[in-house]
């Protein structure tokens, strides 16, 4: 994959610094999703406790496929530690984190309903590809198999219920299709 535009440039072209920004949530720690998380300490981090955990264990090595240095500035940051398996941000249903384990220890999906688009679901890496969907297959990567297969269950039954998009972060094809910024959805 190749990034044309860095974060920091594409949010200055929307009007916004990364200091302006208020909330921080990742979807889990895999180097490929903190890249620029050292970016924006100064906003509340949103995370699960065993994920934080697994971020910054107190001995010993990190979780596999961290890559520290991208997230360490958040370890001092504002914090609010997620224990609910739906976390509604501004507490009006639009922005909601939802818990999503199995990738990771506290790995999170987000679902934002936007007015004329509707529901979409950003997927993190609860599928890596549509054909990982189509075709019933996991990662040879996942922290827990078993609660995966459980999340996608329960996910896929909230897609059904609410009629939302999913949003395959790594779907290159369908990632091509989608607006970038300073372009939006509404």
């Amino acid at each position: 994959m190749t990034v044309v535009k860095p974060l920091g440039a594409q949010l200055m072209a929307s009007g916004y610094a990364p200091g302006s920004i208020s909330y921080l949530a990742l979807s889990h720690y895999h180097w490929d999703h903190t890249a620029n998380a050292n970016d924006f300490a100064g906003a509340t981090w949103l995370v699960r406790p065993e994920e934080r955990d697994a971020m910054f264990p107190a001995s010993g090595p990190g979780a596999p496929l961290t890559q520290p240095s991208t997230y360490r500035a958040l370890r001092t940051s504002r914090t609010v530690l997620i224990h609910d398996d739906d976390y509604d941000v501004f507490g009006d249903g639009t922005v909601v984190m939802k818990k999503a384990p199995g990738h990771t220890p506290g790995h999170q999906v987000l679902y934002v309903q936007l007015p004329k688009t509707g529901g979409v679901v950003l997927s993190g890496d609860l599928y890596h590809y549509p054909e990982e969907r189509t075709l019933n297959r996991l990662p040879t990567f996942e922290v827990n198999p078993d609660q995966t297969v459980a999340t996608r269950a329960s996910i896929d039954a909230f897609l059904a219920k609410t009629r939302a998009k999913m949003w395959i972060q790594h779907d290159f094809t369908g990632n091509a299709q989608l607006k970038k910024s300073p372009a939006y959805y509404d």
